[in-house]
């Protein structure tokens, strides 16, 4: 079992190595400032990396390098111009929850693609309420889709924990920066990130 488990991490950095050059290709029609290609290869190849490790050895760690390949791009782009644009979020989402449901139809009993779309539109109600109400973007809440799909596959609890944890990650960068005197207090900070890495330590938590 352990051979299987690195054999997936393994799969997932080289995944993940492979992709970078189509996710900079991708990241690249949105903005120009972005970190060179060795870089990017590392983010990449960690990225897909630290989610299949996460996962495990699972049918359902397809639909979440999925999700990881899908982030790399939005990463990149949310750090350098504080948007995520659709034309990445929908597929995301829709990717996401196909490679879901094949799972479970392929006999992975880990979790429940039903529970995986209610967290998804839920999700992303709360935050296209959040985005009329709050210095909340469109495109974090179309984000949500895939953030909700992902952890609703193990239950609302993990997905209060992943959401929580975002938050709780961009506020403690927001606050650092602030204290650095290198952002003011209505100054743009990204999100996506931090919501994305918050999954990935909720999963990470309940596997």
């Amino acid at each position: 079992m352990g051979g299987t488990y690195a054999f997936v991490v393994v799969v997932g950095c080289g995944l993940g190595a492979a992709l970078h050059r189509p996710a900079r290709t991708e990241a690249a029609r949105f903005t120009e400032a972005l970190p060179p290609p060795s870089r990017v290869l590392l983010f990449s190849a960690a990225a897909l990396g630290a989610t299949a490790a996460a996962c495990g050895y699972h049918w359902h760690v397809l639909a979440l390098l999925w999700a990881a390949a899908c982030a790399v791009p939005l990463t990149l782009i949310d750090l350098a111009e504080h948007r995520l644009p659709r034309r990445l979020t929908y597929p995301s989402a829709a990717g996401t929850l196909l490679l879901l449901g094949a799972a479970r139809l392929l006999g992975d009993r880990t979790g429940s693609p039903l529970y995986a779309l209610c967290a998804a539109a839920g999700l992303w109600a709360v935050f296209w309420v959040m985005s009329f109400l709050l210095p909340f973007g469109g495109g974090d809440a179309t984000l949500g889709l895939t953030v909700g799909a992902v952890l609703g596959w193990y239950g609302f609890r993990t997905l209060f924990e992943g959401v929580f944890l975002g938050f709780l990650l961009a506020g403690l960068w927001g606050a650092g920066k602030l204290v650095a005197r290198r952002a003011g207090r209505r100054d743009e900070l990204p999100f996506g990130p931090f919501l994305l890495l918050g999954a990935l330590l909720a999963v990470a938590l309940s596997s």
